[in-house]
């Protein structure tokens, strides 16, 4: 049996919870009817299902649809400006929040967010690796770039047990003498 198309669930779902005119509060209803259906990645902008719904002439309440955020948006939010650390204190601080919200999404078995934590600390080791390897930059700069990739790939490798490393990373003579001004 084919399955339904993602147009033809939110029209099922429209008629089978005898919606009216639809508001921010419909849509959330359909978007959690996608994602039984197809999982996570099920969802659509709340302009998508608005336009599918539109073409079918039925009521909308625009200017709620277009006040919503898009499944993602959520995610994009919460880890906003965590993957470009300009210091070592930045990047402790930007380690610790991801590594709160990665946490809390695998306790809420959610997956999208975890997925971002993630996403976020390899962005901003990619971010720190660019920065460690640019000529532009001073020496001090590079090195301190070049251990805030460290910090993130060791918290990519391993996220329970990075506290106790930093901790001892911090306190090592290699760590001292490359960063004593720190200290």
């Amino acid at each position: 049996m084919k399955r339904k198309s993602k147009r033809e669930m939110v029209l099922e779902i429209y008629d089978r919870e005898a919606m009216g005119e639809v508001t921010a509060q419909e849509i959330a209803v359909i978007n959690r009817g996608l994602i039984e259906e197809y999982g996570e990645g099920g969802a659509m902008a709340p302009a998508e299902i608005a336009r599918i719904l539109r073409d079918e002439d039925l009521p909308i309440r625009f200017e709620q649809i277009f006040r919503m955020m898009t499944p993602t948006e959520k995610y994009e939010n919460l880890f906003d400006g965590l993957a470009h650390c300009a210091s070592l204190e930045e990047a402790r601080a930007a380690i610790g929040r991801i590594d709160e919200l990665y946490g809390k999404f695998l306790e809420r078995q959610d997956r999208t967010g975890a997925r971002f934590a993630l996403q976020t600390a390899r962005a901003a080791r990619a971010h720190a690796e660019e920065q460690a390897a640019s000529p532009r930059l001073p020496e001090a700069t590079r090195r301190e770039m070049a251990e805030i990739a460290l910090w993130f790939t060791v918290w990519l490798q391993t996220p329970a047990l990075f506290g106790q490393w930093l901790e001892l990373r911090t306190i090592s003579a290699d760590f001292l003498r490359s960063f004593e001004r720190l200290s």
